[in-house]
Formats: C-alpha cells, structure tokens, sequence
C-alpha cells in the first residue's frame, strides 16, 4: 500500500488509499446500479474510488455508508460530511471531513505522460507555460501533470459546478505545496510523487 496521503491531508481531514492488486470489492446495489452500463475499466475504477471513501467515511463514524452520485456526477456525501474521490490507473484514493469544518476538498491523481506538450495551450495561461518552459526537458511532463492535477483538485473543491475552464485556474507549485488562484478566489493544495503516479489535494 502507497501512502501518499500522509504528506497531503492536514487536521481534521480523513483519508484512505488503494492500489488495484485484483482485490475483490464489494458495491451496494445503490452504487451498482450507477455502473451497470459501464465498461469494466469504469466498474473497476468506480468501486476502487468507492472502497476508499467508505473506508475514510468509516474513520468518521459513518459504518456501511452507500456513496451515492450528484448529478455533475461528483460523490453525493452524507449531510454532515464533504469529500472527494479520485481514480487512475491502479490507483484510488479519497479525503473526507466534516462539514463544520470544511466548505471544499478537492483531491485528483494522475499519471505523468498524458498531458504532452500539445495540450499546453488549452490547459495552462501563459504564466504557466513559460514556467513549464524553464524546466529542463526531463521534469516538464511531471510538471505540466502537476498543474493539470491541482486544477482539477480545485474544481472539484469549488465544487465541480459547469465545465473544468483550465486556464481560469492559475497554479503555481513550490516544494511539494501550491497555489491556485481563480476570478480572485485563492486555494492553498499540496501534492505529492510516487514514481509516475502524482496526486495533489485542496481543501478549505
């Protein structure tokens, strides 16, 4: 087991971790029936994110709690907690806490190599771009996945509301930390590194 989220999450914050070792795991027929038409990647990717929130929901004093979707498709949590679920390839994890304390958590895992050079323009603003430019040409995709990671993180914190405009949110990474800065709204995330697997974490 990776723990990656030792370094991420802070006080008051719970969170659980997976990786996909063929394990068998278990969905209630109500989150079943959310993926019955999906592919089996999907199936599998669901119930691993799924098997982490309940095992975080559980630290919270929520015991066999079915995880339900929102209609933008984020998790929908019981009444008194906020959270978030993230997937990659053999990979799942989830940060929860509880609503007194949190008005956002956001928390996204990817995987170095898929946001290439050509994808640049559409997801980063100049700033960006000229920061990814700087770096020497080994450490730009871990960087550039990076940027891509906390964007998501925020938007899922934010909410998830609406389509993900990438080059809104402007990141700015420092020593396994950054910021994101959105139409003035700021966002203070961590992240971390584990081979090619990179997963960063919001909250506020």
């Amino acid at each position: 087991m990776m723990a990656l989220l030792g370094s991420l999450h802070g006080p008051e914050l719970l969170g659980a971790e997976i990786e996909d070792a063929g394990q068998h795991l278990q969905l209630f027929p109500e989150e079943e029936a959310l993926v019955e038409k999906a592919v089996p990647k999907r199936r599998r990717e669901f119930a691993l994110g799924r098997a982490c929130a309940r095992a975080a929901l559980e630290r919270l004093g929520h015991r066999g709690q079915a995880i339900g979707k929102r209609k933008n498709g984020a998790p929908h949590w019981p009444q008194d907690i906020v959270g978030s679920i993230t997937h990659t390839k053999g990979y799942a994890a989830s940060l929860v806490g509880a609503a007194r304390n949190f008005s956002g958590i956001g928390i996204d895992a990817e995987r170095v190599g898929g946001v290439t050079q050509e994808l640049w323009p559409r997801l980063f603003d100049s700033d960006e771009r000229e920061y990814l430019k700087m770096l020497e040409a080994q450490e730009q995709p871990a960087a550039a996945t990076v940027l891509f990671s906390a964007k998501e993180a925020c938007y899922k914190a934010w909410g998830g509301e609406g389509p993900l405009a990438f080059r809104e949110i402007r990141v700015t990474p420092a020593d396994g930390r950054f910021t994101a800065l959105r139409s003035g709204e700021i966002l203070q995330g961590r992240y971390a590194v584990d081979g090619d697997l990179i997963v960063t974490a919001v909250w506020y």
